[in-house]
């Protein structure tokens, strides 16, 4: 295979993982970025993401037959693109993509059937087709979650209390899928109470897995805390859920990051991509991430090289109005520690384009110990202090407890001991 400094790659995504093409502009030859943007009538702030970057190149049309000539790797860190990516590998490139598995995340009814296909247990689950046969399900039950098939733009998964508690939710969901309102595809799930939630945190290369990859905790797109594992310390249920769709991934041609959401012995969510939040860290904590990228493109799977046993993360909210145009500054210091997403650059003024919430990326600690990692994310942000953003690192208060309560049930993160929640948030 060819060095990693002679590449010319090309990262095709939303705008999300944007900062994965510039980690990857520090190493290889070449780094161009494509997101969609194509409408009949352009506009600006979809065709502007990814401009400005020092070591990446805007392109708007990868398939152009001059760059596909030119660039020796793809890699596609989130969903869709699964016909390019095909094609693209039948033409003899290196693709780091999912090649298909992300219908398993976008399809819940998919991700189900495959579930008892490769004898996994399912949680308590029913699939009610249109909002009408919802509406009749609600109103007879209770503490239900509730799940949509790919249209996830329209409406995410929320939590049913009750029907008097759904109510506007059920009105909502009416005006936004009007006329095919009917034809809605719903999961309605049981919850699985006490459980503690573990999950994978790695890559998957033709269904085998590294050696050894990180394993963590999350508060739901606020804050995650993770430890890198051998693999034969991983948890239990982790183990059995890698090795049960390791046949799938393969058939697939898999090769891409890939992550898990497990609770006692259900698999709960598949994320077939590189997940945002949990795996962000893994731009600066895997020293060796363009390696592996490369070679796992190629069908070898090469070995994490990790600079930090611990890795803590904390979402970026934007304070100021999220309305307009988001502005903030980054020291060139301050930037290898947050990962942002959707912008354009200019110097060290980073732009983020109106329509997207008030998350702007997440800012990163790494350290040998879990009192290193959330102090070093904690001097990380006081980088960023005089801009409009906050993070809610007093939730970390809570991971830790939720650990502790994991490794009180044998699900292990650490061998070192796990700090009170006080010592670490002074």
């Amino acid at each position: 295979m060819m060095d990693v400094s002679e590449i010319t790659a090309c990262v095709c995504d939303y705008g999300t993982f944007l900062d994965l093409a510039a980690r990857l502009g520090e190493t290889y030859k070449k780094v161009y970025f494509y997101s969609p943007f194509e409408t009949e009538y352009q506009d600006v702030k979809k065709c502007v993401i990814g401009t400005g970057l020092p070591n990446v190149t805007r392109c708007d049309d990868y398939m152009d037959p001059e760059i596909v000539a030119e660039c020796d790797l793809y890699i596609f860190p989130d969903i869709a693109f699964q016909g390019h990516q095909k094609l693209l590998r039948s033409l003899g490139k290196a693709v780091w993509g999912s090649m298909g598995a992300s219908d398993l995340e976008l399809y819940r009814t998919r991700f189900l059937d495959m579930l008892e296909e490769v004898g996994l247990p399912v949680a308590p689950s029913k699939t009610v087709v249109g909002l009408t046969a919802l509406e009749k399900v609600l109103r007879s039950e209770k503490d239900r979650w509730i799940k949509v098939n790919r249209f996830r733009a329209n409406t995410e998964t929320f939590y049913h209390q009750d029907w008097e508690h759904s109510i506007p939710q059920m009105s909502y969901m009416r005006d936004e899928f009007g006329g095919v309102s009917e034809k809605i595809v719903f999961i309605v799930q049981e919850p699985i109470p006490d459980a503690v939630e573990v999950g994978y945190d790695g890559f998957s290369i033709d269904g085998k897995y590294p050696g050894k990859s990180f394993q963590g905790y999350e508060l739901k797109n606020e804050l995650y805390l993770g430890s890198w594992l051998e693999s034969d310390e991983m948890p239990e249920m982790v183990i059995r859920v890698n090795e049960a769709i390791a046949p799938v991934l393969k058939k697939l041609g898999y090769r891409n990051f890939i992550a898990s959401e497990i609770r006692d012995e259900f698999f709960i969510d598949i994320t077939p991509r590189h997940a945002g939040q949990t795996q962000e860290h893994l731009q600066r904590t895997m020293t060796n991430l363009p390696e592996v990228i490369w070679g796992g493109a190629n069908g070898v799977l090469l070995e994490p090289e990790f600079s930090h046993k611990f890795a803590a993360e904390a979402t970026l909210h934007y304070t100021a109005c999220d309305e307009d145009w988001k502005v903030l500054r980054v020291s060139e210091e301050a930037k290898q520690w947050v990962r942002l997403t959707g912008y354009c650059q200019d110097g060290d003024l980073y732009h983020f384009p109106p329509g997207t919430n008030d998350e702007v990326g997440v800012v990163i600690g790494m350290g040998d110990t879990i009192e290193e990692a959330i102090d070093d994310l904690k001097d990380h942000l006081e980088l960023l202090d005089g801009e409009p953003v906050r993070a809610e690192i007093m939730g970390f208060a809570e991971l830790l407890e939720t650990i502790k309560k994991a490794q009180g049930e044998g699900i292990h993160f650490t061998d070192g001991k796990i700090p009170k929640p006080a010592s670490v948030l002074a």
